[in-house]
């Protein structure tokens, strides 16, 4: 009887340990260029990432979790600034350079891999069906 209970407990910890995955560490590195070829400058740049299950939790560059720019070029999201996020949730960033009106729009399935990098990520200007009135 007492190996029983010791194993439901053992199970509940072990449970409780894997469901929350917040202070999981797992970074996002995005390299941003102009149409151009640029690097846009860090002032003029307004940045939204959200994940596909949490709408309303955006992380934005007032945020410690975002972070542009890392090596003069990457954009960085640490994912554990999200109240929860696991593998295969959708992280969806908007980027928008307001100086040139170009934005950058991703939207990218998350891993337990270490971190996720993507190169060669052009903001561009909006066709006019996406221009929001």
């Amino acid at each position: 009887m007492k190996k029983c209970i010791f194993a439901v407990i053992l199970s509940i910890v072990l449970v409780s340990l894997f469901a929350g995955r917040s202070a999981t560490p797992h970074p996002v590195y995005i390299e941003l260029h102009d149409s151009n070829g640029n690097v846009p400058l860090a002032d003029s740049l307004e940045v939204k990432c959200w994940l596909d299950h949490k709408p309303d939790q955006v992380l934005d560059l007032n945020d410690s979790n975002v972070i542009f720019p890392i090596n003069d070029v990457l954009l960085q999201i640490q994912c554990s600034g999200f109240d929860s996020w696991s593998g295969g949730d959708s992280l969806y960033v908007e980027v928008t350079d307001h100086n040139t009106g170009e934005v950058l729009k991703m939207v990218i399935e998350l891993t337990f891999e270490n971190f996720q990098m993507f190169s060669d990520n052009h903001l561009r200007k909006p066709e006019v069906s996406e221009i929001k009135e």
